[in-house]
């Protein structure tokens, strides 16, 4: 990554109870701090994003990824697979 380039930053939720998410959002005006040094490019509870802007994403696009949760399903799954 380049000195003048955001990391690529995604969050995602798969089974799990969800308090890790709502927790980053009620981070609020700490997230603008996050949002100086990274860009958020896919966190469906708070960004407007599709799995299929992942799918269409190239490989390695991603820096960090939070995934919370447990993989139980066939979507969490294809998931952990796109952001990892």
């Amino acid at each position: 990554m380049a000195d003048n380039k955001k990391l690529k930053l995604a969050l995602y939720w798969a089974a799990s109870c969800g308090g890790c998410e709502i927790a980053m959002v009620e981070l609020r005006k700490k997230l603008l701090i996050v949002d100086e040094v990274a860009e958020i490019v896919f966190w469906p509870v708070a960004v407007d994003a599709k799995y299929k802007d992942v799918e269409a994403m190239p490989d390695e696009h991603i820096d960090v990824c939070f995934f919370n949760g447990a993989i139980r399903t066939s979507e969490n799954e294809h998931l952990a697979h796109l952001l990892r």
